[in-house]
């Protein structure tokens, strides 16, 4: 009955959908390539003739031609270009006999000639003009000769590894003409395509010994055949070895001087990609398919690079193909195919029929990635949507259903599993946590921060993490949702009515949206325009319950932006004895729950974790008790993720030492560390044996994630420290206490790098300080406790692009006895292999001075003793000799070598120079520094100078937080005032930086999301 329902609403939408009507239509495309592969240079040799079909109502003058292996051939491509923006520098640096291209293109329609250009700026896209427009109805034969330049297979998925070739989007190809009339689209690494259904015949010469695997089906070759098999016993001879020896052979054997043709034939698909490799093992298999009985050829093809993973391969393939067939539709090619690959755009990369699998860790990544792949049969192949402009219709859907392969064959999979870190996973409390918490979380580290993008979005729009985090990840989650409170029995037939409607033809997101409702009987306005079009946030809140005749109430607020439904379970004993699912509501709801024969200890919305929240640590009311809100507290050693069912408190011992303290001990207690959360605290107090007293620094923030605005996020924050300082004569302590308010300003664009930040501080401080009574005609020293406040506003603009980054930053610092101006602008030259060239350009000024040395501008940066503000850590913070008094940061002037020239009461600027040498180490640097103030701020008594330089070497052992400074040329004014006063000891010329704060694991954890 169950098949007979689904066949008549398979047969309505037959005549309902826009295909019916004439509203929508498809262009028919058929190819015949033969293509030569000469491994020596490689390069492809090919041919092909296209029988195109214009089946749209209007007449073409013109057809755009995707001619995609040009994006390899230069930097300017958008290929390029966008691999530059995502950070990958490897094409960019690239030498170009490693590049590739398409060329020898002599386009011929119906044997004629035509006119062809390049479509603008775009190299791998052109455009052929047509000697006689195509009318509706009308086909044409376009043929052309075209000659391919393999890249090396490091840039993206055309290439070679030496031998190995991953041939693919490789063929001069017609762009779709649909209803919203050309899709052109250009190479991307991030973002896929969209292509014409067609016939593909394919014949391909490679040497006689290579392994080959394409889509389609080999025709009539008998003797390849026969090489096949006796590959697969070979492979069985080779795996007995293996499980003896664990012997790998990666060496190319020499090529084999005859060479074969094979054909291959494939009919209703929309690409054709081909592999090859003479190391290759082989494994065949069958599986037979749920509904139609059919059998399907699996085969794995590898090399001993991983072999003792791919060795259990095809029981994934086979798995993959039955699983995607009983929920979706049965596959209804002949063969499927994994190949092991030397990828470079991801894990994984899908063909119709066969899919290339890059290094995997082990085996449960290994199966994850191939059921990803080959699910893209479904969505992508036979589901043929424009990946381009809907990437969650292929990726999203597929992961969708990735998530569900996984939740069936081990219902039990948790997210450490396979990681290699299990036991470290069980001590942070990870081990309670699901597989599927891995798509939820990537999607909340931006979500909390407002940095998330909506699903329905075109590929090249995402920044990098949210391509992962909402194309993938949230699109998972939310369809896995939306089958939790449909029914899989539901879920199935829609998405199967789905499949019979819309395989081998374009679907867009309208046409899924119209089977989803009608086949569910829904409205699912909720899903389609917030959880798909949005940004908007679900969150819903429990208030309270009791008990009433027939069970309880339940009473709900829905604290988010969508409408979405809500799951309410009954708990008892920690195990599920309820749930009910309601629709969603605005504002609150006292929902009716049944009556549960145990009884209730707490309600829970979402026990399964199936909702989608950005908030669940409201989600829990107990039944009885003082505190029905207040989950028990969890003591959680370093870190763990969220747990709605506890009050967690993370906890790391810590250590700290500096030369007045002395070795300090504590604990650092804090809530989160990813992703983000609305309230945040950090305390870290250690105890001084030296001093007897607690030191160590704290805060707390709240973060404001902003919807529309100039303000992407606000965070509001308090934070206080207690150091010593001195401990001459005796221990003298520094407080600090400062409050802030932080401003990150949205983009104009979520991929731009340009990150802008105001922070508006005070800084309030008490400081021990000396007293001396000179009464009663005896000399005593005490204590004395200065207090001073600082303003401080702070405007920076950092573009944190890979190729040549910059920043510029405007501070401003204001007291009672100053008001000081500064402004620091940055700019890198990179090149190859991370060396650079680091320009740094300083100007500041003084508004108003009373004259206090203290707050001057000071060519050699600041040091431990003019760190006025306590902004920087320093483990000799009153040092004026030794090698703790040698630690510096780069401030003001930042000139490597010290000197009292150039302390400025009035204006200050200089230039800082760093750069890489070739053939030396990246971490090995020059430097050289020039500078010049007012020269009324000199000290004169060795003569005037307005113009100071220094120069040397900079070992950088991790940089921006420990380098060592090594002087080797300085101004005659620098020279001699170490002569005279050091002796010139160059031990003491050497500085070092060490920026403990910009080093705190705590904030660099935090700040992984941009």
């Amino acid at each position: 009955m169950k098949l007979f329902f689904a066949v008549l609403i398979c047969i309505c939408y037959s005549f309902s959908s826009p295909g019916a009507t004439g509203t929508y239509f498809q262009q028919e495309v058929n190819y015949r390539i033969q293509v030569r592969l000469d491994d020596k240079t490689n390069e492809l040799f090919a041919s092909e003739a296209i029988d195109y079909t214009n089946n749209s109502p209007q007449q073409l003058s013109y057809l755009y031609f995707h001619i995609w292996p040009n994006a390899y051939k230069n930097t300017s491509t958008l290929f390029a270009k966008q691999l530059e923006q995502n950070g990958d520098l490897k094409f960019h640096f690239s030498k170009e006999e490693d590049r590739g291209f398409i060329d020898q293109l002599d386009f011929k329609v119906d044997g004629s000639t035509v006119k062809w250009e390049f479509a603008g700026d775009t190299i791998d896209i052109c455009r052929i003009w047509l000697n006689h427009p195509l009318k509706s109805g009308e086909k044409i034969t376009i043929t052309t000769p075209f000659h391919v330049k393999i890249p090396i297979g490091i840039f993206s998925r055309l290439g070679h590894l030496g031998q190995q070739y991953q041939i693919t989007q490789w063929y001069p190809k017609p762009a779709v003409f649909d209803g919203n009339g050309w899709n052109q689209i250009p190479f991307l690494n991030q973002g896929e395509f969209y292509s014409e259904f067609g016939t593909y015949d394919v014949d391909i010469t490679v040497p006689k010994n290579y392994v080959l695997g394409a889509t389609g089906d080999l025709i009539n070759s008998s003797e390849e055949e026969q090489f096949i098999t006796n590959k697969i016993a070979e492979t069985q001879t080779w795996l007995e070895e293996f499980k003896r020896t664990g012997k790998q052979d990666l060496s190319f054997p020499p090529s084999d001087s005859t060479t074969k043709t094979l054909h291959f034939h494939q009919s209703r698909v929309h690409d054709f990609a081909w592999f090859c490799d003479k190391r290759y093992h082989i494994l065949q298999g069958e599986v037979i398919t749920p509904h139609e009985k059919k059998n399907v050829i699996t085969r794995a093809l590898f090399t001993d690079s991983e072999a003792s993973m791919w060795v259990k391969a095809l029981p994934y393939l086979h798995d993959a193909i039955y699983l995607y067939s009983l929920w979706n539709g049965d596959y209804p090619y002949h063969q499927v195919t994994a190949v092991d690959g030397g990828l470079s755009a991801g894990a994984g990369m899908e063909y119709p029929n066969i899919t290339v699998v890059g290094n995997t860790a082990n085996d449960f990544t290994l199966e994850t990635v191939i059921a990803h792949e080959v699910g893209h049969n479904w969505f992508y192949g036979i589901l043929g949507s424009n990946e381009r402009k809907n990437p969650w219709m292929d990726e999203g859907i597929n992961s969708f259903n990735e998530n569900r392969y996984i939740e069936t064959k081990y219902p039990n999979a948790k997210l450490i599993d396979g990681i290699g870190f299990e036991k470290l996973g069980t001590l942070l409390d990870l081990d309670r946590y699901l597989h599927k918490e891995e798509y939820y979380l990537t999607y909340l580290i931006n979500a909390r921060k407002s940095l998330d993008q909506p699903i329905q979005l075109p590929a090249g729009d995402y920044t990098t993490l949210n391509y992962g985090g909402i194309v993938y990840s949230k699109t998972a989650i939310t369809f896995d949702y939306l089958m939790a409170y449909l029914g899989t029995k539901t879920m199935d037939s829609a998405m199967q009515v789905y499949y019979e409607t819309w395989k081998y033809k374009h679907p867009q997101p309208r046409d899924l949206r119209t089977i989803l409702e009608k086949v569910s009987q829904r409205d699912l306005s909720w899903f389609f325009d917030d959880m798909i079009n949005s940004t908007k946030k679900l969150d819903y809140k429990i208030l309270a319950s009791r008990p009433v005749t027939n069970g309880y109430e339940v009473i709900v607020k829905n604290n988010g932006e969508i409408k979405g439904p809500v799951a309410i379970c009954g708990i008892k004993n920690h195990a599920l004895r309820g749930i009910v699912w309601y629709d969603g509501f605005w504002g609150t709801e006292v929902l009716s729950f049944p009556p549960v024969e145990e009884g209730v200890d707490y309600f829970m919305i979402d026990y399964n974790s199936d909702m989608p929240e950005i908030n669940r640590n409201n989600n829990i009311l107990r039944t009885s008790g003082l505190f029905k809100r207040v989950e028990p507290v969890k003591l959680q050693f370093l870190a763990s993720l969220d747990r709605p069912d506890r009050t967690q408190i993370f906890w790391t011992p810590v250590a700290g030492w500096n030369d007045y303290n002395k070795f300090m001990f504590g604990v650092a207690a804090y809530n989160t560390l990813l992703p983000q959360r609305k309230f945040e605290y950090f305390f870290m107090p250690m105890f001084s044996g030296t001093t007897q007293s607690l030191s160590g620094s704290g805060s707390i923030s709240a973060n404001f994630p902003m919807n529309a605005g100039p303000i992407q996020q606000l965070t509001a924050k308090l934070s206080a420290e207690r150091y010593a300082y001195s401990d001459v004569p005796f221990i003298l302590h520094y407080n600090r206490l400062v409050p802030e308010l932080d401003f990150t300003l949205r983009k104009r664009e979520a991929r731009s790098t340009i990150k802008q930040t105001i922070r508006a501080r005070g800084i309030f401080l008490l400081v021990d300080d000396l007293h001396t009574d000179y009464s009663y005609g005896q000399i005593s020293t005490s204590h004395k406790t200065d207090t001073t406040i600082f303003g401080n506003l702070t405007y920076t603009l950092q573009n944190s692009r890979k190729l040549n980054p910059y920043g510029f930053m405007v501070d401003y610092q204001g007291s009672q006895h100053i008001q000081k101006l500064s402004v620091v602008a940055n700019y890198e030259i990179t090149f190859p292999k991370k060396k650079s060239i680091e320009f740094r350009l300083f100007g500041g000024t003084f508004l108003k001075n009373d004259q206090n040395p203290v707050y001057a501008f000071r060519m050699s940066g600041e040091n431990g003793p003019n760190d006025y503000l306590y902004d920087r850590t320093y483990l000799g913070r009153s040092e004026t000799s030794g090698m703790l008094s040698q630690q510096f940061s780069e401030t003001d002037g930042a000139f490597k070598t010290f000197s009292p020239w150039g302390a400025s009461s009035t204006w200050l600027t200089a230039i800082n120079i760093k750069s890489s040498l070739p053939y030396i180490p990246r971490q090995i640097r020059l430097f050289l520094d020039a500078g010049t103030c007012d020269p009324t701020a000199l000290d004169k008594t060795n003569g005037s100078a307005s113009f100071l330089y220094d120069a040397g070497i900079d070992i950088s052992l991790i940089k921006n937080i420990f380098d060592i400074y090594f002087p080797l040329v300085m101004s005659p004014e620098i020279h001699d005032y170490l002569y005279m006063t050091r002796q010139f000891n160059y031990l003491e010329t050497i500085r070092f930086t060490l920026n403990l704060k910009l080093a705190n694991p705590f904030e660099l954890i935090k700040n992984i999301a941009p």
